[in-house]
């Protein structure tokens, strides 16, 4: 059996998470076969557009009518909410010819979602089994941390923009994640619209926390463009400066590559 890897995007608010995690994506469905699901965890919901995706529902709107219909009383025991929530889940996830994507959004009203929270994180850990590779694009800050959502993820990488606070978050993610006992395998830092003259100094502030310098994402012109355009990412060229760069990362990450993501998880073949 092929060894399996979750791989879950992560930083501050703003420095280009889903752009990475797009780019992620189209690196593994150009330059490889496996099979992935990618999965938008933020509830802004921007990773559909940037990857030409049209979503269904999203899991936000499962859990709301979930929870509607638990507070009305017109579902039955536990099972019974189980079942329903895991077909109306398959349902929501669409199907590709590369990839197959999820969208969580978010969810409506008020009152507590702990149940629904927690089918969905046995569902979501089940369903990922079934890919190589589950890419998860978090939502901004700490949140999905605290509530432990990552808690099933092999590699975190932590996306950081030439920034005091990108740097300052990162920091406290990989604080957060050791307080609330969740043991990624790997914590690395992607740097995105660094200017050149500041990457050594980057490394080097990295290492005296730790944290490796997985690579850099350049300014881009013609990523510029389709992201003001509004075009779906994974129709870049190749000789996108930016296509390159997250190439190499891809590969570094073990993404497209069993042996080099056996070797950096320090797992034998």
């Amino acid at each position: 059996m092929r060894e399996r890897l979750v791989v879950s995007v992560a930083g501050k608010g703003g420095v280009g998470k889903t752009t990475t995690s797009a780019l992620l994506t189209r690196a593994v469905i150009e330059m490889t076969k496996r099979s992935l699901l990618v999965v938008d965890a933020d509830p802004v919901m921007n990773l559909p557009r940037a990857l030409g995706v049209e979503i269904p529902s999203s899991i936000g709107d499962i859990a709301t009518r979930l929870r509607k219909s638990i507070d009305e009383g017109s579902l039955g025991g536990e099972v019974a909410k189980q079942d329903v929530l895991e077909g109306e889940i398959f349902e929501a996830l669409v199907e590709g010819e590369k990839f197959d994507f999820l969208a969580m959004g978010r969810t409506e009203g008020e009152g507590c979602y702990c149940y629904v929270n927690r089918l969905l994180t046995q569902i979501l850990d089940t369903l990922s089994k079934n890919y190589e590779l589950t890419l998860l694009d978090m939502s901004a800050g700490l949140e999905h941390l605290s509530r432990r959502t990552n808690r099933n993820v092999d590699i975190l990488v932590i996306v950081m923009d030439p920034s005091r606070a990108a740097f300052e978050a990162a920091l406290r993610i990989r604080d957060l994640a050791k307080e609330v006992h969740i043991n990624f395998k790997k914590i690395v830092i992607i740097g995105n619209r660094f200017p050149p003259d500041m990457e050594e100094e980057l490394r080097a502030r990295l290492e005296e926390e730790n944290l490796p310098l997985f690579g850099m994402i350049p300014n881009d012109d013609e990523l510029a463009k389709t992201n003001y355009l509004g075009q779906p990412l994974t129709e870049l060229t190749s000789e996108s400066p930016a296509v390159k760069a997250v190439e190499e990362i891809a590969e570094k990450l073990g993404l497209l590559s069993e042996a080099t993501m056996l070797k950096l998880l320090g797992t034998n073949p």
